[in-house]
């Protein structure tokens, strides 16, 4: 029996480490890791796919949570019925899952935990969303900041009056027509 980690963040301004400590800790004969979103699909989760595909019959595969599998909670469910059929365990570090020990209650119990998870994401991304709204409510703004000087934009908007074509301007000023656009829709 051969114990297989798998450590995955969304972006790459978060860490992995945390979790491929802990998969070491563990006793992992093998850990894969990769930086791809929650919401992206099976067939982009190459380290996912590799590690799923190491495991053989009487192995177990181990994540930091069991949303590390799947994008949702059918697909977390499936994830783990597919390795239950394939006679591979399932163990979370946060000690929510182990199917090795549930025997048939396995994919109960797995499915109750993903709905769980699918419920406790939801709820996260509606507070952010409220606290965006509200930020934005109060006038902060979002995105990035402006990379034109205010002797541009008046340039910008001079010679769109003189009837210049986006592209004329941009070429003239040598920046991009989208900035040339941007500035304007600023105005």
């Amino acid at each position: 029996m051969a114990l297989i980690g798998y450590a995955r963040c969304s972006t790459t301004k978060q860490d992995t480490e945390a979790q491929l400590e802990a998969l070491s800790q563990q006793g992992c004969d093998q850990i894969f890791s990769e930086y791809i979103s929650g919401a992206a699909p099976y067939s982009e989760r190459v380290e996912l796919q590799k590690a799923i595909a190491t495991c053989c019959q009487g192995d177990v595969l181990v994540v930091a949570k069991l949303d590390r599998l799947g994008r949702s909670m059918e697909d977390c469910v499936s994830r783990v019925a597919e390795l239950l059929d394939d006679g591979i365990h399932v163990k979370t570090l946060d000690d929510r899952v182990d199917t090795k020990g549930l025997g048939r209650m396995a994919k109960l119990v797995v499915g109750i935990l993903a709905a769980a998870a699918e419920i406790e994401r939801d709820l996260i991304l509606e507070r952010t969303d409220e606290g965006r709204r509200r930020a934005m409510d109060a006038g902060v703004k979002f995105g990035r900041k402006r990379t034109w000087t205010s002797e541009q934009a008046e340039t910008v908007r001079e010679f769109r009056a003189q009837q210049l074509s986006y592209g004329a301007i941009a070429k003239k000023l040598n920046i991009s027509i989208g900035k040339v656009r941007r500035i304007l829709d600023a105005a």
